[in-house]
């Protein structure tokens, strides 16, 4: 599992966030400024914008009321749930 957070340095809600999943290991922080190629990869348009890749596909979280709720239904663990130990 890749989890990605984009962000931007204006975003008010991105500090929040970010906060928010401190504790999260491997957490990618992408600017979306300094990374167009993966902020259109993955059709970024606003942020915070949590990315989760699995192996049974991606899952988009934008805004930190969205990304506070994954996180209180899900949490954060490590794996995709299929097994594989990504």
């Amino acid at each position: 599992m890749r989890l990605m957070l984009f962000t931007s340095p204006t975003c008010k809600y991105c500090d929040p966030t970010k906060r928010l999943l401190e504790d999260v290991e491997d957490l990618e922080i992408i600017n979306i400024l300094e990374n167009d190629e993966m902020t259109e990869m993955y059709k970024v348009r606003a942020v915070p914008t949590l990315v989760v890749e699995k192996c049974s596909g991606t899952e988009i979280y934008t805004g930190l009321d969205k990304i506070s709720k994954y996180v209180d239904e899900k949490g954060t663990t490590k794996g995709c749930g299929c097994g594989c130990h990504h």
